[in-house]
């Protein structure tokens, strides 16, 4: 009997113990994700809330440009511009040197105007927004005017013109990020995923 009545404690303990590891244990996988947390998932460029985020970044990104390619060409006159082509995604490095992922936007017209004025005007507008602007041009193809403009972040705009008529060719920021993982996300249909909607890619 006496050896009985003290084994029980020690049954209970080891309950007991049991227990408060399977609390434990339940605590740890209910933990909720902190910022810090967070923050530690993110630094995986492959991570898909990552990517999803640097798609959405190249999408505005993409809008952005376009708005400014528009109130460029109100600058230049009202001439009528055209698509040379679809956006192209194409590799770029952001300003410390990150790999990521641009695009580049191009417009013509075959519309002449006053060429000269439209490169002071173009220029006088861009450096009203920040971009520092240079003129320059070709002796193999005499009449040509461009006009470059450069930002930090690989963003290169130009304006070319001549009496044939005038070229606009702008890339958007660079948003940084695995070009692979974000052209997957973009693009599955290039990776044999379910395709998302919208027009075929054109990439560089």
């Amino acid at each position: 009997m006496t050896h009985e009545l003290r084994s029980r404690p020690r049954l209970y303990d080891l309950r007991f113990a049991v227990a408060l590891l399977c609390v434990a244990a339940l605590l740890t996988a209910c933990t909720p994700v902190t910022m810090e947390n967070a923050m530690a998932g993110s630094k995986n460029p492959s991570d898909p809330a990552t990517v999803k985020a640097q798609v959405e970044q190249l999408k505005q990104a993409l809008r952005d440009v376009q708005v400014f390619q528009t109130e460029t060409q109100k600058v230049i006159g009202p001439e009528k511009w055209t698509p040379f082509e679809n956006p192209v995604n194409g590799g770029c490095r952001t300003k410390d040197g990150k790999a990521g992922v641009n695009y580049r936007v191009i417009m013509d017209t075959t519309e002449t105007t006053d060429h000269d004025e439209a490169i002071k005007a173009v220029a006088a507008f861009w450096e009203s927004k920040g971009f520092t602007t240079r003129t320059e041009t070709n002796p193999s193809d005499p009449g040509v005017i461009s006009l470059y403009a450069d930002e930090n972040g690989g963003h290169l705009l130009s304006f070319s013109a001549n009496l044939k008529g005038s070229s606009l060719d702008m890339d958007s920021v660079c948003i940084p990020g695995d070009q692979t993982a974000i052209y997957k996300e973009l693009y599955p249909e290039n990776f044999g995923l379910p395709s998302n909607s919208g027009p075929s890619p054109t990439t560089k």
